[in-house]
């Protein structure tokens, strides 16, 4: 029960996380092509903690979101918002780390398309969308695939972020890596070693699709 119930929390983080990175990451990449200024300022915030430690960047999370900080109090007042200790905060902490990884390989490739394709959809009068559907998702797509499955796995192995933000509370912040933690902790080593196998199973599958998808773009 305790591996099923931190196993399904650790899908329901990777799910948010991958769906707020994708759209994110897309978002950011166009918002960049008419505010350069902006966009880089935001790049060097957002892709910093791909160089800082886990457990750093929820430091920094505990001091901007915690509950006594004017963001926290704002947050709670006028969205009913709160990151620390529940399910929301291991989310934002999966975000936060696996957010570098998805933006800068979207952005590679995006950036690997031929300006000539481009330019014909501008010229067309096609909009950002339509760009989007039938330019730079269609030639960049096994790129995509790419980025989604490294977010992926950064964000099913996030540790330290979580463990500082989201605490590791079972059935509602404890994912797998917690998990496995907690069991070698207590000494239940059965326990440990089922979370192992599962770990494995997961990440060499991902592996896996990774390998499949650069054999076959190669």
């Amino acid at each position: 029960m305790v591996i099923f119930n931190a196993f399904k929390i650790s899908f329901k983080i990777l799910i948010f996380s991958l769906f707020f990175n994708f759209f994110f990451a897309i978002f950011l990449y166009f918002f960049g092509k008419n505010k350069k200024k902006i966009k880089n300022g935001l790049e060097v915030f957002l892709t910093l903690p791909i160089f800082l430690p886990p457990s750093i960047v929820g430091y920094i999370v505990i001091i901007l979101l915690g509950r006594n900080s004017f963001l926290n109090r704002y947050l709670l007042s006028y969205f009913d918002l709160n990151f620390i200790f529940n399910i929301k905060g291991a989310i934002l902490a999966a975000i936060l780390v696996s957010f570098p990884i998805m933006y800068q390989n979207i952005k590679m490739a995006f950036g690997s398309i031929e300006k000539s394709y481009i330019e014909t959809g501008l010229c067309l009068g096609l909009t950002p969308l339509q760009m989007l559907r039938h330019i730079y998702i269609p030639m960049s797509y096994k790129k995509i695939f790419c980025a989604i499955v490294l977010s992926v796995g950064r964000a099913f192995g996030e540790f330290g972020a979580t463990i500082l933000i989201a605490g590791n509370i079972p059935n509602r912040t404890q994912t797998l890596p917690l998990a496995l933690y907690s069991s070698i902790e207590s000494g239940d080593i059965l326990t440990a070693n089922k979370i192992l196998i599962i770990s494995l199973i997961f990440s060499c599958l991902l592996l896996s699709i990774y390998t499949f998808i650069t054999q076959k773009k190669s």
